[in-house]
């Protein structure tokens, strides 16, 4: 019996189950994302920074909360800027998601500077937490779908 592979994939000389495994196994596989601890380190960076600056801002002081915005803005660009250089990385799912998290997290401060709002303590947590939460809900499903 000829143990050789067929030149020609469509050729019926595949005759048996052991050639067709040998023939799918020569397929290379698709390249999964990879995660390093530097990823968790900077997801955990950026939410611990958005709900800083969303706490900061809703409590009053809307000026202090820009360190803690630009620190989670810039740990999320850079974050995003060096997962688009991987292989297997989704571009309009990455812009779509920066784009939420700006804009949640820039909602507090803006609203803040602009017209002195505050929320009271225990309901602060909620609307300063939308951009830590769809940050953290981004990771995860990347998680999960690696």
């Amino acid at each position: 019996m000829n143990t050789e592979l067929p030149a020609d994939p469509q050729d019926p000389q595949i005759a048996t189950p052991d050639q067709a495994r040998r023939l799918l196994s020569s397929i290379p596989k698709r390249p999964e994302r990879q995660f390093a601890a530097s990823d968790h380190v900077s997801t955990a960076a950026t939410v611990a920074c958005s709900l800083a600056a969303g706490l900061i801002a809703l409590s009053g002081h809307p000026w202090w909360a820009i360190i803690p915005t630009l620190c989670a803005l810039i740990t999320s660009h850079r974050w995003i800027a060096s997962r688009l250089s991987r292989p297997n990385e989704p571009r309009l799912k990455l812009t779509i998601a920066i784009s939420a998290f700006t804009v949640w997290l820039l909602i507090p401060v803006w609203r803040g500077i602009t017209h002195g709002e505050t929320i009271p303590f225990p309901e602060a947590f909620l609307f300063a937490g939308l951009a830590p939460a769809s940050w953290l809900t981004f990771y995860i499903i990347l998680l999960i779908r690696r």
